[in-house]
């Protein structure tokens, strides 16, 4: 009797886990993708988490993304107030209460201001995997198939009835996470193409790197 009780809870188990990854994580990826392809803007509210483990120290900030196609930004971090303006090719980082702004070179977009870029050609680079499932949420974690020095792991938080991105995390060799939650997701948002412009204040100090 024993036994049986044994094979039941096991079988119920079993069960309970089949039912929790129901969902298929290419059936998510792909219409996560599909949403974000046909997207010609994007807005979100966000908070990022920075853990450092080797300091064993943690750092929020909070702030707003404006994406546009094809390939401009904006972020505005609160405390510190800084405003990021750019494109995949260069980079405005303005510091207000320093009277300062610096302007670099880009390679890419970054990844908080267009998330679904890890999920473009995925099964290229990444092993995906399902690995949770819960309310409205599945998170996907995405594991390099080769080696690289920025990152060990992508966890990828999706709403699974909306299919839009509402975390990303990134994980590196030391263990250290870097997190973008996003909230008041808006796709197709109407924004001005006016934001996507910076001109630096009269008197402000400028470095280009």
């Amino acid at each position: 009797m024993k036994k049986i009780i044994t094979i039941f809870f096991s079988i119920v188990s079993l069960v309970n886990v089949v039912g929790l990854y129901a969902l298929d994580v290419d059936q998510v990826i792909d219409k996560t993708l599909e949403k974000y392809e046909n997207m010609t803007s994007f807005y979100a509210e966000f908070t990022q988490l920075y853990c450092d483990e080797t300091s064993g120290t943690c750092q929020n900030f909070d702030g707003k993304i404006y994406f546009m196609k094809p390939n401009f930004f904006r972020m505005e971090f609160e405390d510190p107030h800084q405003i990021y303006v750019g494109d995949s090719s260069s980079l405005w980082i303005y510091i207000p209460d320093e009277k300062r702004a610096i302007r670099q070179h880009l390679g890419h977009v970054p990844f908080a201001v267009c998330p679904d870029m890890f999920l473009k050609d995925y099964e290229k680079n990444f092993l995906a995997e399902l690995t949770k499932e819960e309310d409205n949420k599945v998170e996907i974690t995405l594991t390099p198939k080769e080696d690289t020095d920025i990152y060990s792991t992508i966890a990828v938080t999706i709403h699974s009835k909306k299919y839009e991105i509402m975390a990303i995390a990134i994980f590196d060799n030391t263990g250290s996470e870097n997190k973008f939650e996003f909230d008041k997701i808006e796709i197709n948002k109407k924004i001005s193409k006016k934001l996507f412009e910076f001109n630096p204040p009269e008197g402000t100090a400028i470095d280009e790197y």
